[in-house]
């Protein structure tokens, strides 16, 4: 669990959500991952939004979103969320403007203590700001903020937090390198979106 930002406090739970909330929590995850395999960005962005999550201009979203929690997942405008994505807005996700998500990343907001006798549940928000780039297969921990503009290398685990226009990478991440600060890129994601995809 990471406890490197210092406005990221770490909620405990004993046992996690009743079981109702479970329910719930269930039957808008399937909604949102069968919608996403309807070949239609704007069926994709309908049932994400359904489910509660606030979503900017001109994200494209593609095949396999797993959103636990949507109403807790902010997105901003020109996104890049690519396949077999799993967001989880249990503690509270925000996601800037102009940032790209790969194929098979996972990003956590909730988790149980294995420390703890009772196996409780812990959650803490994740922030990734504007322009950052989110690698294939990459694992991003609650409690983390990914600065402006950083970049996660393909197959990091990210437990502390990313500053803004580095690179990171490894189990655990680490600074690999430095970006040059204030780009101002768009990604254009939606127009680049291929409708089957």
């Amino acid at each position: 669990m990471s406890r490197s930002s210092p406005e990221a406090t770490i909620d405990r739970v004993s046992g996690g959500p009743s079981r109702l909330d479970f329910a719930v929590l269930s039957a808008k995850l399937t909604g949102v991952a069968l919608a996403s395999y309807v070949p239609l960005n704007a069926v994709k962005l309908l049932a994400l939004r359904a489910a509660g999550a606030r979503v900017g201009r001109g994200c494209a979203l593609h095949h396999g979103l797993g959103a636990r929690a949507a109403s807790g997942i902010r997105i901003g405008a020109d996104c890049w969320i690519a396949e077999d994505v799993s967001l989880d807005g249990r503690g509270g996700l925000e996601i800037g403007d102009h940032v790209s998500i790969g194929t098979g990343v996972q990003i956590w907001t909730a988790q149980h203590d294995w420390r703890s006798p009772d196996f409780a549940y812990e959650s803490a928000p994740v922030r990734i700001g504007d322009r950052a780039w989110v690698n294939a297969r990459s694992i991003v921990l609650p409690g983390v903020t990914i600065g402006e503009g950083a970049v996660v290398a393909a197959g990091a685990v990210v437990p502390k937090d990313v500053p803004p226009w580095t690179m990171v990478g490894g189990v655990p991440a680490k600074v690999l390198g430095r970006r040059p600060p204030g780009m101002r890129y768009e990604l254009h994601a939606r127009r680049f979106k291929a409708w089957w995809w």
